[in-house]
């Protein structure tokens, strides 16, 4: 019914992850490989596009946001289990991964106020919940990443990017 075709951002585990090591992607100039801290018994492989906008240095042990129930994908070879959400520019010259507040670890979940239903244990990708999400996946003017408007946040608090006005996927 119509209840299953609804795209809620509830359906997304959303977690606090630390990036613990990262190098290049073997097979893809443009990837990063990552391992990230999510909260687990073990850090979770994770491939980002992003070597063209955050210098390695940058990467290695920054706090992230990870979606943690998409499907596992091989990219180039490699697989990744998880996406580290990103605001990007509208015209896509700076891609920076959103911040989660001071004071967070990983594993903390990441919510939408009034989106309180539990995740999907893994989001089917022939059902474009993501692609249908996006668009309402923003960041505002102070660079607060919402969304619908409403701020992405953890118990600590709201999370942020410096990049305004963003797309955030």
């Amino acid at each position: 019914g119509a209840e299953d075709d609804e795209a809620r951002i509830d359906m997304l585990d959303l977690r606090v992850g630390q990036i613990t090591k990262v190098g290049k992607h073997p097979n893809a100039d443009a990837l990063y490989l990552e391992e990230i801290d999510v909260g687990e018994d073990a850090p979770r492989q994770v491939i980002s596009g992003l070597v063209k906008f955050v210098p390695i240095e940058e990467m290695q042990n920054r706090k992230v946001v990870v979606v943690c129930n998409l499907k596992p994908a091989k990219m180039r070879d490699v697989m990744s289990y998880g996406m580290v959400l990103c605001a990007s520019s509208e015209a896509k010259d700076r891609v920076v991964p959103v911040a989660p507040p001071e004071g967070s670890a990983p594993g903390d979940r990441v919510t939408v106020a009034g989106f309180e239903q539990p995740p999907l244990e893994e989001v089917n990708p022939k059902k474009k919940i993501l692609e249908r999400l996006f668009p309402d996946m923003k960041t505002d003017a102070a660079g607060v990443p919402g969304y619908k408007g409403v701020p992405f946040t953890t118990s600590r608090g709201q999370l942020s990017s410096p990049v305004p006005g963003a797309y955030v996927s």
